[in-house]
């Protein structure tokens, strides 16, 4: 079963992930791809403003490799000058491109720091785009890598054990911080860690952008969506796969439900499907009834497209933004 599980998860990253090496029991991305399916920005995180720092736990042996940058200055452009990003995604049948420009007369609308999370098979570069956004907005951006992504040195978690160094990190940050409100952000898998972070005192609402499934449900969708051949040889196992790959992680099944969380959260969330994302699908989350949880529906999105906001995207957010 080990072998298999192991055999399935190097099909998976040769399928689904250009570059990405087997370490140990997790994979590694390459950080210039994200779920094969988006074209990211190429630049250096140093060019365009983000410094790279590391930041090991006080109570675990654990560390964590996160980017960082600060709000742009409206003063340090010219009036006829903007940041933007654009990207081109695929998935679900669906070709989209995504892009946002903002121009300095629309910089510093609100304060505080978002804490961007990638998700399966990405890494923090993934999230520079949309790190361009809030840091226009006037926000301060922190893009951790999830254990076993980018260059952590943690094992894969399926995203469950981040939240106590991610409180750590936060609860240090906010010490030189005026404006202490916190957004998490997480993409996919990362919706996980933002949802488990929203019991911290250090966080005050989360964005989750087509958040994962319980994670036996979403391995059966993601290997078809992935692989239909990978998918019509191992379909039949995948249960046992799942809980064995689980177990090795010490990660329970219930622990990856973000339901569970979501019916019970006492901070603002704003929960963001596409309607034909088979990955997260609007319908699996229907049975959250709270009052805290606000659900938006985004039309025709491939599941990769949702990391970013677009331009017509941005009034929704930026409302709910607004009523924090």
């Amino acid at each position: 079963m080990e072998n298999l599980a192991k055999l399935l998860t190097l099909a998976l990253c040769m399928f689904s992930l250009s570059g990405c090496t087997s370490i140990g029991s997790y994979v590694i991305s390459n950080p210039d791809v994200y779920l094969s399916e988006a074209e990211f920005i190429k630049a250096k995180p140093s060019d365009i403003g983000f410094e790279k720092h590391k930041f090991c736990s006080v109570s675990t042996t654990q560390c964590i490799t996160y980017l960082a940058a600060e709000p742009y200055q409206a003063a340090d452009f010219s009036a006829d000058s903007s940041v933007y990003y654009n990207l081109h995604a695929t998935g679900n049948s669906v070709e989209n491109t995504i892009s946002h420009r903002m121009t300095p007369d629309t910089f510093n609308r609100f304060k505080g720091t978002a804490l961007l999370l990638h998700g399966y098979g990405g890494s923090k570069e993934a999230m520079m785009a949309m790190a361009i956004y809030f840091r226009a907005l006037g926000m301060n951006v922190v893009i951790p890598d999830l254990f076993g992504h980018g260059e952590s040195q943690e094992a894969f978690a399926f995203a469950a054990k981040e939240h106590n160094i991610l409180d750590e990190l936060l609860a240090k940050l906010a010490l030189n911080q005026i404006d202490k409100r916190t957004v998490v952000v997480g993409h996919s898998m990362g919706a996980l860690t933002a949802s488990n972070l929203l019991l911290s005192e250090n966080v005050n609402a989360a964005i989750l952008l087509a958040p994962m499934m319980s994670f036996e449900l979403a391995a059966k969708e993601y290997l078809p969506y992935k692989s239909p051949l990978l998918s019509r040889l191992f379909y039949s196992r995948i249960d046992d796969i799942v809980n064995q790959t689980m177990a090795d992680a010490a990660v329970t099944i219930e622990e990856t439900n973000l339901l569970s969380k979501l019916t019970y959260a006492e901070k603002p969330v704003l929960l963001i499907n596409s309607d034909v994302d088979s990955l997260s699908p609007p319908a699996y989350f229907s049975s959250i009834q709270n009052e805290f949880v606000e659900k938006v529906t985004f039309k025709t999105r491939s599941h990769s497209s949702l990391m970013v906001f677009d331009g017509d995207d941005v009034g929704e957010i930026e409302s709910w933004l607004t009523a924090l």
